[in-house]
């Protein structure tokens, strides 16, 4: 637990088999906490453990401490599993995005929003029955990691619906939320022009590069969504949901945009260099990661799937059925 800016509290929960969660709370008199985290039982009781230390630390400076609200960035089981243990431990009030409350209203819900799309789906000719089997299987295998690691926890209906581009008021100051999408279509931001605050949940990270791939995210909108945030007036504070805080927001900002152009033209380069024959996503990933244990290359074909779905929709390559497979070839440009 530290205080990453005046009045700001960071409390990090870590864990086994699962990345590190940002969970922050803007302390006041009419406070809220951003992000909810895991739900499962150690991780709530190690949040809870912190947060007192923080409402103690404000009772011995005789500071009027009180925590009314609870809101969650997106609906990743990352961030909003614990929402329910949180809220009922604290007596808080949970506000929600209709988006983001539409997707954590039950498993089904859930399950529906991860569900492999069109585009994903026919990038394979074989569509056998055994894959579908395999399909439901792991959909199954996932939930029941989701259940035992995560803590996940739907929620029926929360206290408030509020509107994805909005205006809220925390300790008596305007705090403007936007929506972010890109990392997934539900997401939001929160920020604070006179604080110079932004709470930028998962599209910006202070490693650079985030997770983006089918079925949820969009690389058109992640992009649009990081130069949204480099448009904002006065930044001068990233706060992330995983991983440290960001006190450079337009280095950093900056290096994101340039490296997913460097990604983009490492794709066409390759499609070039074998515009005869063609590749495939996977193709494609044992190439540029050659040497990259399986767990990321399987992380990795997923931005190149999206980035795929980007060229193809703008016109820069387009797919051919050779060999029995679905390749990429690039466009040949008539000007040249």
């Amino acid at each position: 637990m530290k205080q990453v800016y005046h009045g700001i509290f960071l409390i990090e929960e870590k864990g086994i088999f699962r990345p590190s969660d940002n969970i922050f709370i803007i302390a006041g008199k009419d406070g809220i906490i951003f992000d909810a985290g895991y739900g499962n039982k150690r991780s709530v009781r190690q949040f809870l453990k912190k947060y007192k230390l923080i409402e103690n630390h404000y009772k011995k400076q005789k500071i009027k401490f009180r925590i009314t609200r609870i809101i969650v960035s997106h609906a990743h089981s990352d961030h909003f599993s614990g929402l329910n243990e949180i809220s009922n431990a604290l007596g808080l009030k949970i506000i929600l995005t209709k988006n983001i409350a539409d997707k954590i209203r039950d498993k089904i819900s859930f399950n529906k929003s991860f569900q492999v799309n069109d585009y994903e789906d026919n990038l394979r000719l074989n569509k056998s029955v055994i894959r579908r089997i395999w399909r439901i299987l792991r959909n199954w295998g996932e939930q029941t990691v989701y259940k035992r690691i995560f803590g996940i926890s739907y929620l029926n209906k929360p206290d408030e619906i509020i509107e994805e581009n909005s205006v809220i008021w925390i300790n008596g100051e305007e705090w403007s939320i936007f929506a972010s999408p890109g990392h997934s279509p539900d997401h939001i931001s929160l920020y604070n022009e006179e604080k110079g605050v932004l709470f930028s949940g998962d599209n910006v990270l202070n490693m650079r590069s985030t997770w983006l791939g089918p079925p949820e995210s969009n690389i058109d909108e992640y992009l649009a969504t990081i130069q949204r945030f480099q448009k904002l007036p006065k930044l001068e504070l990233i706060l992330p949901a995983h991983g440290d805080i960001i006190e450079n927001p337009k280095d950093t900002l900056t290096a994101i945009l340039e490296r997913m152009k460097e990604r983009e033209d490492q794709i066409i380069n390759m499609l070039k260099r074998h515009s005869e024959d063609g590749l495939s996503p996977e193709q494609l990933t044992k190439i540029i990661y050659p040497k990259e244990r399986k767990f990321i290359r399987i992380i990795a074909r997923d931005w190149i799937v999206l980035t795929l779905k980007k060229l193809e929709k703008e016109g820069s390559i387009e797919r051919k059925i050779m060999r029995k497979k679905i390749l990429f070839l690039p466009v040949e440009d008539k000007n040249e």
